[in-house]
């Protein structure tokens, strides 16, 4: 145990001056900028929690009557306690795998459980400059507020230290179980994909807010029962609540309940905290191990028969459903794809909750009989058509960013395509089938939930369906042919995988052959309500012409892919 604590100090000295050292060798304009950056950020965040402290506190103060005084610093420590849990994820990761001295400490006369030690307190600095410019500033304004004593700032110091120490052991324990079972350098991108699944959950929660919580706002609501619902967070064993619920009795002068609860808090914080770090630990180093050995792509010539006798439908496929069959295995593997997919993955719960907040009175007063038959009356209405809009731009922006990355998706592996034994057309078809598809489903899924809820007719949710799908081939037809001029195989970073003006030429073609396949479908409709005369020539005509314009530009634009294609990779 003394030579624990003697690598353990001699570890963090050393960790402390190379971070010195490496500030005190920058440049005196680089070190004024940076810390005038640090100071300005954490001014604004020292301000905005201050003022949101006196904020809860006079709110508090003003309303005694409500009984939230317990419950306003809980939420403030349980925000802070989120934010560490997310950060200390990267950190975690970059201080325990992806640093450039892990080989050399792992392999240095020092205690292995020192170096996991040291690295987990490394990164307590950063979680307490969080808690210092966040909790500290609330926490002290909430007091002022609701003028208590020296009791409860004492207190609030005490829970301040024990704050980042669950989270900060819960966010290595992750870090360390994710490591285990996939390889660590990976791990970034698992941690990251999550944390925008997350992040799109809750703005479904944000956006549909309007649905779920019509409930709590009737006009015939108790407000006494909201109020108790609101009440009982506060009483909820969360290690935080508990801190506040210690803080708000200092605060008012109930000790003995204060001590108790500010007790039970450390006592949940540091033994979570203790317990978390030591079951790191033991995973520490198969972790490790196994990120030295992640990437291999040494395969034995029994591997390889196996893996051809087992090919399956990828082996018995033709080639342009081979093409498709094989992206659909390698995006999810590779997560650096997802990172294309991420802002159109928030942006479609936007649209599509708010294209559905508003009912369809028209489609609502329909009889299920009328509906089945798809009366004229309600075959096609407004809402409909802007909710088939909706789905289809929402959608296609989501699946047009692998379209447009087709050619350059396969960055070097393009050279196996290239002299494999597959013509250009069914490269290009392949890659059209490997946005087309899922572009179909979801947006199948997508209109069904929508007409379901609007209460479509039958005719118009087909009618609607239809131009979906044949817009939606326009726009990934058209990226996918401008994808083999504009290919770039050298890439890092997802996000320079095309250039700049080619995502906007094939966007520009695209939404300008679906625009006008768009008005040609939308024929019959004009013309039934402003030339009904005409809507039997309009229904011959529309659909017709529509198909003809998307069948030539899909046409077009896979031919001049396939001519570009040999010219793919070349200097």
């Amino acid at each position: 145990m003394r030579q624990f604590f003697s690598d353990l100090w001699l570890l963090i000295g050393l960790r402390w001056t190379l971070t010195y050292n490496g500030f005190r060798s920058r440049k005196g304009w680089q070190q004024a900028l940076q810390l005038v950056g640090v100071v300005m950020i954490a001014g604004w965040v020292i301000f905005g929690a201050g003022a949101l402290g006196y904020g809860l506190g006079w709110l508090a103060n003003h309303y005694r009557d409500l009984g939230l005084e317990a419950l306003f610093p809980g939420l403030i420590l349980t925000a802070v306690a989120v934010v560490i849990l997310f950060s200390s994820f990267a950190v975690a990761l970059g201080a325990l795998f992806l640093t450039n001295d892990l080989e050399t400490l792992m392999t240095a006369p020092v205690s292995s459980r020192a170096v996991f030690t040291a690295k987990i307190l490394d990164g307590l600095t950063t979680y307490y400059g969080i808690v210092l410019i966040s909790a500290v500033p609330a926490l002290i304004t909430y007091g002022l507020g609701l003028h208590y004593g020296p009791l409860y700032y004492l207190l609030a110091l005490v829970t301040v230290l024990g704050t980042p120490l669950l989270p900060a052991g819960f966010g290595a324990l992750l870090t360390m179980l994710v490591a285990r079972f996939a390889p660590a350098r990976r791990v970034r991108e698992v941690l990251g994909f999550v944390g925008a699944m997350i992040g799109v959950g809750f703005s479904i929660l944000g956006q549909s807010s309007r649905l779920w919580m019509r409930g709590f706002f009737e006009p015939d609501s108790d407000p006494q029962q909201i109020l108790e619902g609101v009440q009982r967070l506060s009483v909820i064993p969360l290690p935080s609540l508990i801190a506040g619920r210690g803080l708000a009795d200092a605060g008012t002068g109930h000790w003995v309940a204060a001590f108790g609860n500010v007790a039970g808090f450390l006592l949940l914080t540091f033994g979570c905290f203790v317990g978390s770090v030591l079951l790191a630990e033991r995973l520490y180093a198969t972790g490790w191990a196994r990120m030295q050995s992640a990437g291999s792509a040494s395969r034995s010539k029994a591997q390889v028969a196996r893996d051809a006798a087992n090919a399956g439908l990828l082996g018995r496929a033709p080639a342009w459903l081979a093409i498709a069959l094989k992206d659909w295995r390698i995006i999810p593997r590779d997560l650096r794809n997802f990172a294309q997919l991420l802002t159109p993955l928030f942006i479609l719960p936007v649209v599509y909750f708010n294209l559905l907040a508003t009912r369809n009175a028209q489609g609502s007063n329909q009889s299920l009989d009328q509906i089945l038959r798809g009366d004229q009356a309600g075959s096609f209405s407004s809402t409909g058509i802007m909710i088939a809009m909706g789905i289809l731009l929402a959608t296609a922006l989501i699946f047009r960013r692998i379209a447009s990355n087709s050619i350059s998706m396969e960055g070097q592996t393009w050279w196996i395509l290239k002299i494999a034994p597959i013509s250009p057309g069914e490269l290009m078809r392949g890659k059209l089938a490997a946005a087309q598809v899922p572009f179909i489903i979801l947006s199948t899924i997508l209109l069904l939930i929508a007409a379901i809820w609007q209460r479509f007719s039958v005719l118009g949710t087909l009618y609607g369906w239809l131009g979906i799908q044949l817009l939606g081939m326009v726009i990934l037809a058209t990226a996918v042919g401008a994808s083999a001029p504009w290919a770039k195989l050298d890439w890092d970073d997802p996000k320079k995988m095309t250039s700049g003006w080619g995502s906007l030429i094939s966007m520009a073609a695209g939404l300008a052959s679906a625009g006008l396949a768009g008005l040609l479908l939308l024929l019959p409709v004009l013309a039934q309500n402003f030339l009904p005369n005409f809507t039997a020539a309009a229904w011959a005509l529309g659909p017709l012409l529509a198909v003809g314009v998307i069948g030539v530009t899909v046409w077009l634009s896979l031919s001049l892919g396939s001519q570009f294609l040999r010219r793919v990779g070349e200097s």
